[in-house]
């Protein structure tokens, strides 16, 4: 019989950059609906393109933006790598032994002790986030624009673990009974690749600007699915290309901006408006898949000269994966802008509908005038879980 230890699979693909692809915003607990400047915004909730535009902004350039995430809680890669190495010494001593070679009972008996003591520490689960983009964007009072290419990668490792193993373990008398254990170790995950046009525009409203936005987009989706044994699993020779699947298809995205006063901005994203579904290769009777569709997002911010205050709640929690509980959460984030030049960041995200632990943000920006920017993250939500982000940006 088999006990599923760890089940983290696809633990929503873009949970983390669907709201909030560049690193200022991810800084600040992947707010920006509201809150994002003209630039960013590009990548979160385009409708802020023209509600930034002034005298001085003409043009912008994202290259790079670059942000990973790993958690390993249970420090599973350090486990697998010791029950690895137990498992090569027991395999040494019972191909001694039947090779006629000389091998104590004692020193076999320690060595299958030792081997079952490893096998029970495999616990938990390794997950790796990853978001790339670049953008250009230019706002104008007659339509902005702006193009920009994304890719959210996700990618988790899961232990399946035989219970029959241990008796495997304990009556092994070569290296082929040995090599006939059941568990097993699944890396999966997806990475969804987008080209977009982003063209933005405004109207009024009952006194109001409301700034809108439509985003017509190319996607790609690379679904992975590798299952294999415990004992044969290395991390240096997996070879993705043999254990993915493409495919790809056109998506929208609509966004509304507008001002409740000269200092609060509430704003709207809606992601991803067609649905569409993949399947993962099969890996050994196993078959995970996954889907793009919907979210919806809402923000408002608090925009004053030297703070920024900023909340962005998931009004919907779409189900990314057949296999994995969806994730819903809400965000706060806070910008200190000094002397124009230097803003400190901090941020925080709960997910309130799924599995995902707090995870809280740190950030700084450098933009020495006002034409380059630096912007800095580090990210964390526990023990082996850490983030880091960096982006350079430029405006003219």
């Amino acid at each position: 019989m088999k006990k599923r230890i760890a089940l983290a699979l696809f633990a929503s693909a873009s949970s983390m950059a669907v709201s909030a692809a560049d690193t200022r915003s991810q800084s600040m607990g992947n707010v920006g609906v509201a809150s994002a400047d003209y630039l960013s915004s590009v990548l979160i909730n385009p409708a802020l393109i023209n509600r930034h535009s002034d005298d001085s902004d003409d043009f912008g350039i994202i290259f790079p933006s670059a942000n990973v995430f790993v958690r390993d809680e249970q420090e599973l890669l350090d486990h697998i790598d010791t029950f690895q190495d137990s498992f090569d010494e027991l395999s040494d001593l019972l191909e001694q032994l039947e090779s006629g070679g000389n091998v104590s009972p004692d020193e076999l008996d320690r060595a299958r002790k030792q081997l079952s003591s490893d096998l029970a520490m495999l616990d938990g689960g390794i997950n790796v986030e990853a978001n790339f983009a670049a953008a250009l964007a230019s706002p104008s009072r007659i339509g902005g624009f702006a193009l920009y290419a994304n890719t959210d990668i996700d990618l988790n490792a899961n232990i399946f673990i035989s219970e029959d193993d241990v008796n495997v373990i304990a009556n092994a008398e070569t290296v082929d009974e040995l090599e006939a254990l059941n568990s097993r170790i699944q890396a999966v995950g997806a990475a969804i690749s987008e080209i977009g046009f982003a063209y933005a525009n405004q109207f009024t409203l009952s006194n109001k600007q409301v700034f809108w936005s439509v985003t017509p987009k190319y996607q790609q989706v690379d679904s992975i699915n590798y299952v294999t044994s415990i004992d044969d699993f290395d991390e240096d020779d997996f070879d993705a290309n043999d254990y993915t699947k493409t495919e790809s298809n056109f998506n929208i995205d609509f966004g509304l901006a507008t001002e409740v006063n000269d200092k609060v901005t509430v704003g709207l994203i809606a992601k991803n408006l067609i649905e569409n579904d993949y399947d993962s290769v099969v890996s050994q009777g196993i078959k995970p898949s996954y889907k793009v569709g919907p979210e919806f997002i809402a923000g408002i911010s608090y925009n004053g000269e030297i703070v920024t205050l900023a909340a962005d709640i998931d009004l919907t929690a779409p189900q990314h994966s057949n296999l994995v509980k969806e994730s819903q959460y809400a965000r706060l984030g806070l910008e200190l802008n000094a002397f124009d030049w230097v803003q400190i960041r901090a941020g925080y995200r709960h997910d309130f509908s799924g599995p995902q632990e707090d995870s809280y943000s740190l950030g700084l920006g450098f933009s020495p005038f006002g034409v380059v920017r630096l912007d800095l993250m580090a990210q964390t939500s526990g023990d082996n879980d850490v983030g880091a982000g960096l982006q350079l940006s430029f405006t003219l």
